[in-house]
């Protein structure tokens, strides 16, 4: 719900939109004789299916896509947003939406379900149980899938779809979160689920319920990578610990389910079997995406959990596991996914190199010392917030050269010496001091601090809370050259 430059499923989702508004949002049966309706000279019969949440984010644009091509056209999914970007229970309001008949279709986090009535997922999100995507998508493609989505008639819609999402980790803010005694009496930002907040509880952590992309006051929060790069985070992501998986739901208004012919109603269904795969695999492209946009941004340290931190992890949890599985139906569940697990055992996701620790130890200083490279226009100035008139009187082009070497910094732009100064390095933070003379702008002896991560050879700055920064080292990732 933050606004980003639309991904190309995003965009997707805006193409298909705009179509559609040219073709009517008609709901009923287009009298064809095709699933669906056929191809016919009739508009195509089509279906509007809300969310809050950024499209790009959930499996709605592969849903949509599957529904078009299995019905030849004459089915298609206008999807369209709930407008409840400012309340907190955004979900739950676009629950009321379908039950009200605002839209027909809508898609919402698994999760959200048991804050009003329906624990059909509970088992599916038990934590630390579907620790792998390949998991995820077994239980997902079994009859398993089908038995949890049943439960939303509870809640008075229909379910038509159950589909993959990203893993979540745990992502350390004040400190990284590795082992049980990590999140004792830590605060961890949760969106709304009451299994999730009880999970946490059992970790002695408080769980509490944040405005989506906003954590201030928190510890940690439950997250991934395409989290992280999409709102800006920082803070350390525990690779190897996965607290749950994140698997979305399209639900159905009942009446406009009940409108549609037999073979419409499978067709949706079908089309929600058939977004499982693609929709994986844009979860394991955007993840690797995002993670390596986080590392080169300096955002994030990637730390690990030993075995016995695992084991404890989990022992932990027990007494969250004896509660669900005095429901029945729950503990059958668990124990088939239980088995699923067994037989192909997960692992954490594979993630790109990055920063990696141990329990936050500080990054290696003698990753920032050599030459580095970066070309720059005026208006890349000014878009890293140099102030106009200090930028007017620089090259329309800049050749920079900054190197840093045994505490010594020096900043050379098109073969001339321009700034020297100190530089010490305290993990992730770089602070520089600027001897005499200093271009406009700098002050000397001031102290400019910035958060700093080399990746695969690629330098890149970013602001260090409040402190100063010397804008011209933001403004593009600098390459190494010695």
């Amino acid at each position: 719900m933050i606004a980003r430059t639309l991904t190309k499923r995003a965009a997707f989702a805006a193409l298909v939109g705009s179509v559609l508004a040219l073709a009517g949002t008609a709901c009923g049966s287009s009298g064809g004789d095709k699933a669906g309706g056929g191809a016919t000279d009739e508009p195509p019969l089509v279906l509007t299916l809300e969310s809050e949440d950024d499209l790009s984010l959930t499996g709605a644009p592969e849903f949509a896509a599957a529904v078009d091509r299995l019905s030849e056209g004459s089915m298609r999914i206008e999807l369209v947003p709930a407008g409840r970007s400012t309340e907190i229970l955004w979900e739950q309001g676009v629950i009321e939406d379908i039950r009200g008949g605002k839209a027909q279709l809508g898609i919402v986090d698994a999760r959200v379900w048991d804050t009003i009535g329906v624990e059909t997922f509970q088992a599916m999100l038990a934590p630390f149980l579907v620790d792998s995507l390949e998991l995820e998508r077994r239980v997902l493609e079994s009859p398993l899938g089908t038995r949890m989505l049943e439960g939303v008639e509870r809640a008075g819609v229909v379910g038509i779809a159950l589909l993959p999402g990203p893993l979540r980790q745990p992502l350390g803010i004040s400190h990284p979160l590795i082992g049980p005694t990590d999140y004792r009496g830590a605060t961890i930002g949760i969106r709304p689920a009451g299994l999730m907040r009880t999970a946490l509880r059992a970790l002695g952590a408080e769980a509490k319920v944040y405005v989506p992309g906003v954590l201030s006051g928190l510890d940690g929060n439950e997250s991934n990578p395409k989290a992280i790069d999409y709102n800006s985070w920082e803070g350390a992501l525990t690779t190897n610990v996965v607290l749950w998986p994140k698997p979305y739901t399209i639900v159905m208004n009942r009446d406009a389910f009940d409108a549609l012919t037999p073979e419409q109603q499978e067709l949706l269904r079908d089309a929600g079997r058939e977004a499982i795969a693609p929709e994986l695999d844009e979860v394991v492209h955007d993840s690797s995406e995002s993670l390596s946009a986080a590392c080169a941004r300096g955002a994030i340290t990637l730390v690990s959990a030993s075995a016995a931190d695992l084991a404890a992890l989990r022992e932990a949890v027990q007494p969250v596991y004896e509660e669900l599985e005095s429901d029945p139906e729950t503990k059958e569940l668990i124990a088939e996914i239980s088995e699923m697990r067994s037989a192909q055992p997960g692992a954490a996701p594979a993630l790109p190199p990055c920063r990696r620790s141990r329990g936050g130890a500080k990054a290696d200083a003698d990753a920032l010392e050599g030459r580095w490279r970066m070309t720059f226009t005026r208006d890349d100035l000014i878009a890293a917030g140099v102030p106009a008139k200090l930028a007017k009187d620089a090259p329309d082009v800049v050749n920079a050269i900054a190197e840093f070497a045994n505490g010594r910094y020096t900043g050379i732009a098109d073969g001339r010496v321009v700034v020297r100064g100190k530089y010490t390095v305290s993990g992730d933070v770089v602070s520089l001091t600027y001897e005499a003379p200093v271009p406009p702008g700098l002050i000397v002896g001031n102290v400019y601090r910035h958060r700093w991560n080399v990746y695969r050879d690629t330098l890149t700055f970013s602001r260090f809370h409040d402190s100063d920064a010397d804008l011209t080292l933001l403004t593009k990732p600098w390459i190494r050259i010695r």
